[in-house]
């Protein structure tokens, strides 16, 4: 079995892309976002697996419901209360756990990112231990692991441009030779914004 889990807060001014609102203002910030919450997730529903069991992993227990009746199709869950790297180390040990063979986990703000690649990262997983999704400022916006899993989360400085370095040098202390996908932006400059908007209207009018 295949999982997918997915990060995914309320689009609401405040609660989400709260760094980008303060650079655009929060109304704004979570408008976007909400574009690109949307965006996926309706991409993902409408590639319509039946190898791919998904989970929305909420930040809150409070958004729970307002997937929940949006997405019926899915399992949402809120995720554990601690820092990014405890939340995604329990995602993936609570994916396992429940059987998956391999687990994809995922943001749901970033530009560029589809069911096609998620697809690509699971098919690379048939032969590959890890799959990392770069994104431009040195983080990742995917990760997918085979069962079962390894400590990729510990002692990561979360939040600046050094995440995917110290990620990667977690997995070849283990012995697992990552395999990449494109590098995407991650939207939370206002430099990642106008870049965004721009690229974006040029890619729609083409």
């Amino acid at each position: 079995m295949n999982t997918l889990i997915i990060y995914a807060k309320r689009p609401l001014p405040g609660h989400a892309k709260t760094r980008l609102g303060q650079a655009i203002g929060a109304e704004q910030a979570a408008g976007v976002y909400a574009r690109l919450l949307y965006g996926y997730l309706h991409d993902v529903l409408r590639a319509g697996w039946d190898d791919v069991a998904v989970t929305v992993a909420v930040a809150a227990p409070e958004d729970a419901p307002f997937f929940a009746e949006a997405f019926p199709e899915w399992r949402i869950v809120p995720q554990i209360q601690g820092d990014l790297g405890q939340r995604m180390a329990a995602s993936f040990v609570q994916a396992f756990a429940a059987g998956a063979e391999t687990a994809v986990l995922t943001g749901s703000d970033i530009p560029g990112l589809d069911a096609a690649l998620v697809r690509q990262t699971f098919t690379l997983l048939e032969t590959a231990p890890l799959v990392l999704g770069p994104a431009a400022d040195g983080g990742y916006y995917l990760i997918g692991q085979r069962a079962p899993g390894a400590a990729l989360f510990d002692g990561i400085a979360w939040s600046t441009s050094d995440v995917l370095a110290q990620t990667e040098s977690l997995a070849y202390a283990q012995s697992l030779a990552p395999v990449y996908l494109p590098t995407l932006i991650d939207l939370d400059t206002v430099a990642d914004y106008h870049f965004w908007r721009q690229t974006d209207w040029v890619k729609r009018k083409a």
